[in-house]
């Protein structure tokens, strides 16, 4: 059986790597697509290269890799091709390999620069990056906000005053002594921070500074700056599938859907993604689960890494590391993934779980799909949305369907920061692109509940952050209308979808749940206020403040408290009531100045 329609029906419509395999699970042909889907199917009869029908063939099955970003999915590809040499992939002669900035370590001032090669040599690497112009640029423009040193040992030692890069500001000058040892360290720290992905504020001061630059009509000023913020997002794009790390791991990563649950295994060469197995077994409840799962993998595969790193923490830990430590013959550590490079692997291969194990009945996807537009399947949908009262307590949600179904797992809550009154615009825009500029993978589209206003938001965010190619569209129901009408950037008219049509359960079913996740969040921190403010009233303590809030959960607000609605709320005296409504009548008593 060659390569075909059944095959490829399998696939998701997801960025990754695809492994082509023959009927002795061979890998024959490694590949890269942005849709994994369209892109096997070209092997059909689209993909004209000569080889191309001798590869589908003697296809048999299609195994894939999501990544979350085009980046590292050329990354994965030239690992995997390395890794496995494929007979159909270009055997690459050429052993040049990334580059990477490297700190250097043990001297007084250490140094930036670019390099190639990583050695034991006690220094901090940082990378790989798959542009060397890029990141010579990009360290141009990090150099003016973390200023050190880039000559050689050779020249710093015989120098006796300062450089040209000090007089033009990508130098503190240390080696003539224009700068104490303290902050030239900070600056050391600040930079490894920022280049282990700690920090997102260097871009944030970057616009900034453009902006000002534009305010001051230094239009020249403000293209360079936007051409080193261009440099850093095609540089320093975060990615997990190529590293470096001391030692071989395993991530599991896990996806429950009905009376199945999938899991991925991704496996770690020494930081670097090497392969990927997957296994669908029954779901169950029972204790141990996850520990038997581990233990029959490894019972099948006695190749055991010194580190496995999991999304659920087995039942019995400890034993089942008694027992794979004596099966491999030296310390196993099975850890849960809570930060850094972990939890982005544990990310990726829960991804890559969803994606084996979603269901093949997508006919409201399709619907949404054809309706909008899109250039692929909405297997990930992430809708937004604001609520506050006035301007007060204002929140923001998240709620996210994979595959046509909730995952609350997924689910967020957002504070809204430093923005006062009703602004519902500028809410929505500090709570995109906190989102957007995030590591967590990109939805397939963007739902915003709200109209016109609230896309031109979303629009300007997306353009902002260099994403304009993502998919969004705005829900709402205009006054006098009957139903949601969705509006897409650069159409003018609204898309109306047919009442009972899948498309639009599906959309007004994400949009109530993330309408119903952040009034219950907004609800939660006012009543957590509102029951402090009762608290200050005499005889009022935290019980009766909680037995207030769940007896008045009717009234909208507590400046319209009246008597009767007290009545029969437990632990209240006739004397708590009349304190209440006196503390209510005072709270909404509007402010006057006694001098006038």
């Amino acid at each position: 059986m060659a390569l075909n329609q059944e095959i490829i029906e399998k696939l998701p419509r997801s960025t990754g790597v695809y492994l082509m395999k023959n009927a002795e699970r061979e890998i024959i042909y490694i590949g890269k697509a942005k849709d994994l889907k369209n892109r096997v199917h070209a092997y059909l009869g689209q993909d004209t290269r000569p080889n191309v029908p001798y590869i589908a063939d003697q296809t048999q099955t299609v195994d894939f890799i999501i990544t979350r970003n085009e980046k590292e999915a050329l990354f994965l590809e030239n690992q995997l091709i390395k890794t496995h040499r494929p007979r159909f992939n270009i055997d690459l002669k050429d052993g040049k390999t990334y580059v990477r900035i490297r700190i250097s370590a043990g001297e007084q001032w250490p140094r930036i620069s670019i390099t190639r090669k990583v050695l034991k040599d006690g220094a901090r690497y940082f990378g790989p990056y798959s542009s060397a112009s890029a990141i010579r640029t990009t360290l141009r423009a990090i150099s003016r906000i973390f200023p050190l040193r880039r000559c050689k040992d050779s020249m710093f030692k015989n120098r006796m005053r300062p450089c040209m890069y000090y007089q033009i500001g990508l130098c503190t000058g240390p080696c003539a002594n224009r700068i104490t040892k303290a902050r030239y360290d900070e600056i050391v720290e600040d930079l490894a921070a920022f280049l282990e992905g700690k920090s997102g504020f260097l871009e944030q001061r970057l616009q900034e500074r453009m902006k000002k630059e534009a305010a001051r009509q230094n239009y020249e000023a403000a293209a360079k700056i936007r051409d080193q913020i261009l440099a850093i997002r095609q540089s320093l794009v975060p990615q997990v599938v190529v590293g470096d790390a001391p030692t071989d791991i395993d991530i599991f990563g896990t996806h429950r859907h009905q009376d199945q649950v999938q899991i991925a295994i991704l496996h770690i060469a020494k930081g670097t993604l090497t392969d990927s197995t997957t296994l669908a077994v029954r779901n169950t409840e029972e204790e141990g689960f996850m520990t038997n799962c581990i233990l029959q993998f490894y019972l099948q595969n006695t190749n055991i890494p010194p580190f496995i790193y999991t999304d659920t923490l087995p039942e019995g830990n400890d034993i089942l590391e008694q027992i794979l430590s004596d099966l491999k013959g030296s310390k196993v550590s099975i850890r849960k993934a809570l930060r850094g490079k972990p939890r982005q692997w544990v990310g990726m291969a829960q991804e890559n779980a969803r994606s084996y194990g979603k269901k093949t009945d997508s006919s409201a996807l399709d619907e949404v799909a054809r309706s909008f537009d899109l250039p692929s399947l909405p297997y990930r949908m992430e809708c937004f949305d604001i609520s506050s009262f006035q301007g007060s307590h204002p929140v923001a949600s998240r709620a996210v369907f994979m595959g046509g179904d909730p995952d609350k797992a997924l689910y967020r809550h957002y504070r809204i920061r430093d923005i006062h009154g009703q602004d519902d615009f500028a809410m929505m825009e500090q709570v995109l692109t906190r989102r957007l500029c995030s590591d967590e993978i990109k939805p397939d589209l963007l739902i915003i509940d709200g109209g016109k206003g609230q896309l031109g938001v979303c629009c300007k965010v997306l353009a902002r952050l260099g994403l304009s190619d993502l998919p969004v569209v705005a829900m709402a129901k205009p006054k006098g209308a009957k139903g949601d009408r969705f509006f897409l950037p650069g159409r003018k008219d609204a898309v109306v979808l047919p009442p009972r049509s899948r498309a639009l359960k599906l959309m007004q079913q994400i949009r109530d749940e993330s309408h119903r996740f952040a009034v219950k969040y907004h609800k939660h921190l006012r009543g957590k206020t509102i029951s402090t403010s009762l608290e200050e009233i005499p005889g009022i303590g935290p019980k009766k403040a909680r037995s207030v809030l769940m007896h008045t959960s009717h009234v909208p607000e507590l400046s319209g408290l009246k008597r009767e609605d007290l009545k029969g709320c437990r632990g209240l005296t006739e004397k708590d009531v009349t304190r209440i409504l006196e503390f209510v009548r005072e709270s909404s008593r509007p402010y006057s100045d006694p001098e006038g």
